[in-house]
């Protein structure tokens, strides 16, 4: 009996950082410090066989010392027909994909934690929670650089 070791193909992610802002408000020394971070993600474009879409990431803290705002956009190239069908039909529904959101959290946080560091505050570092499924999840698609 021969067995096959099965390759498992994952689309192609490109990035495009657009815009980057961060301020500090205030250099007052502040006993507890709250940061919230929010990633929101444009409807995707489709051009040819791939996907284009903007994400925005926005970082404010409580009390209102600082914000960084990062812009950018994500490429995104299925590798085979039944990984384009699939992307279609999630992105149709009108949701991005959670690798897909864990993929861009990645790639941004190295950017976030520098800007963080610089302007003094701690880097947000906990990623974004993975919505609960309402039914059971069919075949996912995961992404690689």
């Amino acid at each position: 009996m021969q067995v096959v070791d099965e390759v498992k193909v994952l689309p192609n992610l490109g990035f495009r950082i657009d815009s980057v802002r961060a301020e500090r408000y205030s250099l007052e020394p502040v006993p507890q410090l709250n940061i919230n971070m929010n990633i929101m993600f444009g409807k995707p474009e489709k051009r040819d066989n791939n996907y284009v879409f903007g994400f925005v990431i926005k970082i404010d803290c409580s009390p209102p010392v600082a914000s960084i705002d990062l812009k950018g956009v994500v490429m995104v190239s299925p590798i085979n027909a039944d990984e384009a069908k699939m992307l279609s039909e999630e992105f149709q529904k009108g949701s991005i994909p959670y690798p897909l959101i864990m993929a861009v959290y990645s790639y941004t946080l190295p950017i976030i934690s520098l800007l963080s560091r610089e302007m003094g505050l701690p880097p947000p570092v906990q990623p974004p929670q993975q919505p609960q499924p309402q039914q059971a999840q069919q075949k996912a698609v995961d992404y690689h650089l």
